[in-house]
């Protein structure tokens, strides 16, 4: 079968939807690194719709640093590939060509530097996973002691991370008399625009004497940019039946398409060193400040998530999908939020409707599967921002606190690790042992719920060590721990909504 390409793209069937702008001559204007998935199903497609709307053009240097998989798949297409828009039983499939050209930092280091240097390209945009950061979060600095961050402070000309990368950059602009470019990360951490500015002012503070630049730190400090961001999009990898959908649909092969939801949210901290694309035209947010985009996200979004990972993988479901088909599940989700919601400040309340009831139309959306037990790890580090906070919120101000305790119940009932259909349930967690530990000395399975909620509110990891003393917090967990083994989650959910109801 004849593959995607420039050449081939007037064979795909008219109704769906492609570049309408010249790409024979598409410039580099955005140098992206950390190529994958998610880059091409969310700002790949911010792009795309800022220069279909007429505006300047704005092509991506995608860049992988280590895996060149994707541009060996991406590079005999020209670069285009098929984004498919799942919701339900629909399907919206269309064609993306911002990436002007894909490189591997291991193979081609000279197109990736050459990018990094030239006079056009004004943004830098990472999706490069948290680790890809090498910061130390409790000394809030770079983490010298990685391997490859050491690699790259003994020899900064050959960097591989990307980091080292990015200083390497910034002193070749210096020397060179260019202007500077904005660095967006674009990686789901809180406010990832400091984490990134920070680790880079430590790099350069250590490499710039070897590099023979006493001023090169304070130059970055000066004159790069590095907003914050907010970035949500659920991208499942690609599966052999979405490329043989695709197929059936192009009349033409596509060896990387992406598939994804409808819902996506952007949102960007208005701060650049140079020019940047018209994203707001394409549905992105830009603003003074991300943090209370950031506050509505953890508590409404962290927040229903943890109540579906916890209340569902007691009860045995299996998907986001399954657990909201039970009505009581669907209207909780949906009053939790609404406490969260309470607990915001002032900047972060306006839209937040708007964005419940885009959330739980993502929640119900049958055609992306999101795994309850995935959903369900690491619950140490998400429940403290996403229940707890809120919870000590809404007690400060005299509101209950009945559902977000209920999600803190449930979390306990996980970690005696069986369901309610007598199914073993692993415990995914970095304090696992302590959480174990902590069941097993109030008596494991066995345990009354005051025994295992007193047990595990040592956990000061996510309690603190004041909050387990509040006897309203206990007592609402105790309850609502007593309600779900009595009564299942099932009747619990009910008995909670039943209650709301007569209030």
């Amino acid at each position: 079968m004849e593959r995607l390409s420039s050449a081939s793209l007037q064979a795909v069937p008219g109704h769906i939807a492609r570049p309408g702008y010249p790409r024979d001559a598409l410039p580099t204007r955005i140098v992206h690194l950390g190529a994958g998935a998610f880059h091409r199903s969310h700002q790949a497609v911010y792009t795309d719709d800022a220069m279909q709307a007429g505006e300047a053009l704005w092509g991506i240097l995608s860049v992988s640093l280590r895996n060149a998989a994707l541009a060996q798949a991406l590079g005999p297409q020209d670069n285009l590939y098929t984004l498919l828009v799942r919701d339900d039983d629909k399907l919206e499939a269309r064609i993306i060509g911002s990436i002007a050209r894909s490189a591997c930092l291991r193979d081609e280091r000279q197109v990736v530097l050459d990018a990094l240097t030239s006079p056009q390209t004004q943004i830098v945009t990472l999706t490069i996973t948290q680790r890809g950061y090498c910061y130390d979060a409790v000394h809030d600095a770079l983490d010298v002691d990685d391997p490859d961050i050491r690699l790259d402070l003994n020899s900064p000309q050959n960097a591989g991370t990307a980091i080292g990368l990015l200083a390497w950059a910034i002193y070749q602009r210096k020397r060179l008399g260019l202007a500077p470019f904005t660095l967006l990360s674009c990686d789901n951490m809180a406010a990832n625009g400091k984490v990134l500015q920070r680790v880079l002012e430590h790099y350069i503070e250590r490499v710039q004497r070897d590099l023979g630049d006493h001023d090169l730190l304070q130059h970055f400090l000066d004159r790069y940019a590095c907003p914050c961001s907010l970035v949500d999009r659920d991208t499942p990898p690609a599966r052999a039946g979405d490329l043989a959908q695709v197929e059936t649909l192009l009349g033409l092969h596509d060896a990387a398409p992406v598939v994804t939801e409808p819902f996506s949210q952007w949102v960007i901290q208005d701060w650049f060193s140079a020019g940047r694309p018209p994203w707001e035209e394409a549905g992105a947010v830009l603003t003074a400040h991300v943090l209370p985009y950031e506050q509505m996200h953890e508590r409404l979004l962290g927040g229903a998530q943890c109540a579906l990972a916890y209340l569902g993988s007691a009860a045995g479901y299996r998907t986001t999908h399954e657990a909201m088909q039970l009505a009581d599940m669907a209207r909780f989700i949906d009053d939790l939020m609404v406490d969260a919601a309470a607990t915001l400040p002032r900047l972060a309340k306006p839209g937040w409707q708007d964005y419940k009831a885009r959330l739980l139309r993502r929640f119900t959306n049958s055609a992306v599967e999101r795994s309850i037990s995935q959903s369900a790890m690491d619950g140490t580090l998400v429940l403290p921002g996403s229940i707890i906070q809120p919870m000590q919120a809404r007690l400060a101000h005299g509101l209950p606190i009945d559902r977000h305790a209920l999600v803190v119940a449930a979390w306990i009932r996980c970690l005696t690790g069986l369901n309610e259909r007598l199914e073993e349930l692993f415990v995914n967690d970095p304090l696992r042992d302590k959480l174990l530990a902590a069941v097993d000395k109030a008596g494991g399975r066995r345990a009354s719920p005051h025994d295992l909620v007193d047990a595990v509110l040592q956990v000061e990891a996510v309690f603190g060590a004041s909050l387990p003393q509040d006897m309203e917090f206990t007592r609402c967990i105790t309850a609502a721990l007593q309600s779900l083994l009595e009564n299942r989650v099932a009747g619990a959910l009910a008995a909670i909504n039943a209650a709301d109801s007569v209030q």
